[in-house]
């Protein structure tokens, strides 16, 4: 089993065991002050989920060859947040022609969109909920602690109006529901990178 970190190919320490055991040392003990894991590969194989705990159960020898990349944690966290920022932009300009292709009665176009648009929400919504220190910018249409509240109310209108083939009603739940959210998202990711600089 080879383990490479940033290409460079470590000797691991007698007693590991475990993925977890490995990536524990790799954390605490190899990277130097100021770096992150950016990427892991396990049996050629990214990893998003590295640290679930089945994978950190998983015995060194059947994980196969492990290849970590990091960087420094300050220029990783600028470069998410301004990819992150691009793709709420991207989302919200989904939104407006998912609008446009319904009114010019392009449907099946229109809720093919409106499908990859609800998969980048859900993403969104997984990044927004967790507790990475997101700076809430006081202008924000919506709060954090409502948006559980009103993303979940969106979403019903939505699907409701999907079913019965509403498409005046799903414009005006993207209009009115969905945009809103995507921008208080773009203000908080904004106030977050203010902040940080």
């Amino acid at each position: 089993m080879d383990v490479l970190i940033n290409q460079n190919e470590i000797n691991v320490p007698a007693g590991m065991t475990t993925w977890g055991d490995l990536l524990d040392w790799v954390e605490t003990e190899h990277l130097k002050a100021g770096q992150c894991i950016t990427h892991v590969y396990l049996g050629g194989n990214e990893a998003h989920n590295y640290r679930d705990k089945l994978v950190c159960g998983e015995e060194l020898a059947n994980v196969g060859n492990i290849a970590i990349h990091s960087g420094n944690f300050d220029r990783v966290v600028t470069e998410s947040l301004a990819e992150l920022d691009q793709e709420l932009k991207n989302a919200l300009e989904s939104s407006g022609e998912i609008v446009h292709l319904l009114e010019n009665r392009k449907e099946e176009e229109a809720y093919n969109r409106l499908t990859q648009l609800l998969e980048s929400i859900r993403i969104f919504y997984t990044i927004f909920s967790e507790d990475l220190g997101w700076v809430e910018p006081a202008d924000a249409n919506i709060s954090r602690k409502e948006f559980s509240a009103v993303l979940e109310k969106a979403l019903n209108q939505l699907i409701t109006a999907q079913e019965n083939q509403y498409w005046v009603s799903i414009c005006d739940v993207l209009e009115y529901e969905v945009t809103p959210i995507l921008e208080s998202w773009q203000k908080m990711v904004a106030r977050t990178r203010d902040h940080i600089n």
